[in-house]
């Protein structure tokens, strides 16, 4: 969560391209970065499907929904729970290629059932780097029918994942259109597996065509056309990018295995409520060389009741914490830490916010640190971004908050109104006036403007390259803040660059994708399949103008590119670069994976797992 930047029917009513970025999802065990994939590949995702006309309006009063939408008669939503089950057929199959001739499919498909081949007969290198091989299919109009077809499809299919490890495969369905017992869906398809020499991951789209059956009997599949497919192959010694060194990195220490394995939802039933545990995670980290020695190392914030560690790197690799003899082991609830210099002495000061606090503590130089003042706000304190933005020298502090207190006390209300909230804390900018003295000079600078969203991010850039640093701000439940620094004044200039990103701002990340000198900008947000389904339906929200449905919509397309135009303003070029299907995209740097010159994207999403799976 810290931040740091010192100088950081309508099916085919949209068009796919070629031109996409290859995002790079990091998976495997790495603790509380991400749980959807287990083999870590470079992919590119398929771009945002084209989805089904909606269906008919119906009486349902505003289209509002609830957490058990079948109670409320979505026909959409209830077929697609009935669709998903069905669709677990294949994914079980696929994840064991072995025994797909020997699956009963007759519950699954109607007697006409056809489809195009799954896996495409031909398809093109795409790109390669010695290491990862992306190929892209081209659409493929032969049919095959039945179940024999069916079988022969899945087969080829899963060839690549013959002999492969740990094989996973997942269907989403993102869009459903109903017209009477003939449906549409559109269904995003991804598939991985590996060896101890190579890793294969599949990433598709197909448009399903059912029938529905009377009563309660499953839909049955009637056609299967994939729209688009992609397949990437890599070769590492170990069949993965990356190597999870957890255990050798933290080995000896105990706090990492009595606490960090243990997750959030095990300390939400063993530490105390008054605590104020916050069920949701939300906990930062911050890197950098404390002790003067050459090697980083690692602050963690932790919930209330556990104390923050700093994580010493010692020269064999391994990590030992030094919190408590640092005197920075607090219990209190931290969610952002920054290390810095804000003396300008050479070593890395740190600072917290813990609550609606934010702690500065000096580097002594002698194995502690040392506080030094402490800010207080009106909103939760959460991330942390360091710029010298009236360029005196000094860094100075931009605080994000998310709601008033509503972390910290859980008095205060929720976002409202949930698609474009604007009740949340306000954001604060402390300039370091040296010497260890700050001041507040949001109002000052024009950063109290569209200053009660309910911010997770900010990274701070020269956007504009006129030489001072200007600030981004990811906004939780609605738009985004672009804060334009014209000689030390704001502007909120969102709007009129085209960045507003109406949707569930969680991250920010600036780098020049595509080398032309100028910082483009990435967002990350939630990529909601439900919320795909239900914001497109007719029925969905009756009582609002088109502009609040679209604003519902875009909440749930996922990540955003912004292409830096030159002239102040971005072009969205999210879809055609296949980078929205992130998930609930916490961080989103921009990082050389492969070091071929170009950035890439490193996506860290996922959510608090817990042991009942009742509401997934």
């Amino acid at each position: 969560m810290a931040s740091k930047n010192s100088g950081q029917s309508e099916a085919g009513r949209k068009g796919w391209t070629s031109k996409r970025l290859t995002a790079s999802f990091l998976f495997a065990g790495m603790v509380g970065i991400a749980a959807f994939f287990v083999v870590p590949l470079i992919i590119g995702p398929p771009p945002s499907p084209p989805r089904p006309s909606p269906g008919p309006r119906d009486a349902q009063p505003n289209g509002q929904v609830s957490d058990h939408p079948a109670e409320e008669t979505w026909e959409t939503e209830d077929f697609a729970a009935a669709a998903t089950i069905q669709l677990e057929r294949l994914s079980s199959a696929l994840r064991d290629p072995a025994e797909i001739a020997d699956v009963d499919y007759s519950a699954l498909l109607t007697a006409e059932f056809s489809c195009s081949p799954l896996r495409p007969t031909q398809m093109k290198s795409e790109f390669s780097d010695g290491t990862t091989q992306v190929f892209r299919g081209s659409v493929n109009q032969s049919i095959v029918k039945g179940e024999v077809g069916l079988v022969d499809s899945l087969k080829a299919l899963a060839k690549p994942f013959i002999g492969k490890e740990a094989l996973h495969a997942k269907f989403k369905i993102i869009a459903v259109a109903l017209d009477g017992s003939a449906v549409e869906t559109n269904v995003v398809y991804q598939a991985s597996g590996h060896t101890n020499a190579d890793a294969v991951q599949q990433s598709a789209v197909w448009h399903c065509r059912w029938q529905t059956q009377d009563g309660s009997k499953s839909p049955l599949l009637v056609n299967i056309q994939v729209t688009d497919f992609e397949e990437v192959v890599g070769q590492s010694p170990h069949g993965t990018l990356f190597a999870d060194c957890t255990e050798s990195v933290f080995r000896n220490d105990p706090q990492f295995r009595d606490q960090f394995v243990r997750g959030i939802d095990y300390w939400r039933s063993a530490i105390q409520s008054q605590y104020g545990v916050y069920p949701y995670g939300h906990h930062g980290i911050a890197i950098g060389d404390v002790n003067g020695d050459g090697l980083e190392d690692l602050y963690v914030c932790q919930p209330a009741g556990l104390p923050n560690c700093l994580f010493l790197q010692n020269p064999d690799g391994t990590v030992t914490n030094v919190a408590a003899q640092m005197g920075v082991d607090w219990l209190d609830r931290s969610r952002g830490a920054l290390l810095i210099d804000l003396d300008n002495d050479g070593d890395q000061d740190l600072i917290t916010s813990i609550n609606e606090i934010v702690l500065v503590m000096s580097n002594e130089g002698s194995g502690t640190f040392k506080e030094r003042t402490a800010f207080r706000t009106n909103g939760d304190t959460g991330s942390l971004a360091a710029t010298d933005y009236d360029l005196d020298g000094d860094l100075d502090i931009y605080i994000v908050s998310y709601g008033k207190r509503f972390m910290s006390d859980g008095e205060s209300s929720g976002p409202i109104p949930y698609h474009d909230a604007n009740n949340g804390g306000q954001n604060v900018l402390m300039r370091n006036d040296g010497k260890w003295n700050f001041l507040d000079v949001t109002s000052q600078c024009g950063l109290n403007e569209n200053n009660t969203r309910w911010s997770f991010a900010a990274s701070w850039e020269d956007y504009d390259g006129d030489g001072d640093a200007d600030v981004y701000v990811a906004n939780d439940f609605g738009r985004n803040n672009l804060y334009r620094n014209d000689g030390g004044n704001f502007t909120d200039v969102a709007a009129e660059a085209g960045v507003e990103d109406i949707a569930a701002g969680m991250s920010v990340a600036w780098g020049d994708y595509n080398q032309d000198g100028k910082m483009d900008l990435y967002v990350g947000n939630m990529f909601s399949s439900a919320g795909q389904r239900i914001a497109f339906q007719g029925r969905f929200h009756t009582a609002a103008n088109n502009e609040t449905r679209e604003q519902f919509q875009r909440h749930a397309r996922g990540n955003s590119l912004f292409l830096n135009l030159g002239d102040g303003t971005f072009r969205d070029v999210s879809e055609e670069a296949g980078v929205t299907l992130g998930r609930w995209a916490w961080a989103s740097p921009f990082i050389d994976i492969n070091n071929d010159g170009l950035e890439d994207l490193v996506v860290a999403n996922g959510f608090v797992t817990g042991s009942n799976t009742g509401d997934l």
